[in-house]
C-alpha cells in the first residue's frame, strides 16, 4: 500500500516499520527526545502547505508518530527541515539524513548538531525506514 508522504498514515507506517527494525533498536538505544521533521511547501512537489510530523524516539523505539500539531513545533527539543525535493531523494536511498543535514540539504532548525552527531547510526536507520515505506507525494497519485 502506497502512503501520501508526512500524513498520518504515513507516520504511521514509519512508525511499525522502525519497531520491527533491530538495526534502529541497537542504535538508537541511547536517544530520548521527540522530533519534529517538517517539508517545506511546494507546488511542484503537489505540497500545497507546509507539513511536519511529530516522531516520539525513546530507547530505540518510535513511541509516536503523527502530523505534528503547531504547539509541537515550540516544545520538541529537535526540528529537522528540508524541501520536498530532499525528501524525496531521502525516500529514494539517494541521501542519508546527518549527509544531507552537512551538505545544508536539510536544515536543523533546533537542537544541537553535536548531539545529533553522536547518533549517525539511529539518524541513517531512520533514513532507511522512509525507504522502506511505499511513499508518494500528492503529484505522484494520479
Amino acid at each position: 500500500m502506497a502512503y501520501e508522504i508526512f500524513t498520518d498514515e504515513w507516520a504511521q507506517a514509519w512508525k511499525d516499520d522502525l519497531n520491527r527494525s533491530d538495526k534502529y533498536k541497537k542504535a538508537g538505544r541511547t536517544w530520548e527526545w521527540p522530533l519534529v521533521l517538517f517539508m517545506e511547501a511546494d507546488e511542484e512537489y503537489g505540497i500545497d502547505r507546509d507539513r511536519a510530523i511529530y516522531v516520539d524516539l525513546y530507547h530505540g523505539e518510535c513511541r509516536e508518530a503523527r502530523v505534528a500539531a503547531p504547539e509541537d513545533l515550540d516544545t520538541v527539543p529537535y526540528i529537522v527541515k528540508a524541501d520536498p525535493e530532499t525528501w524525496r531523494d531521502l525516500r529514494d536511498g539517494k541521501l542519508e539524513a546527518i549527509g544531507a543535514i552537512l551538505r545544508g540539504r536539510m536544515q536543523l532548525q533546533k537542537g544541537s548538531m553535536l548531539v545529533m552527531a553522536r547518533y549517525v547510526a539511529a539518524a541513517n536507520e531512520l533514513t532507511h525506514a522512509v525507504a522502506r515505506i511505499d511513499t508518494v507525494f500528492p503529484g505522484e497519485l494520479h
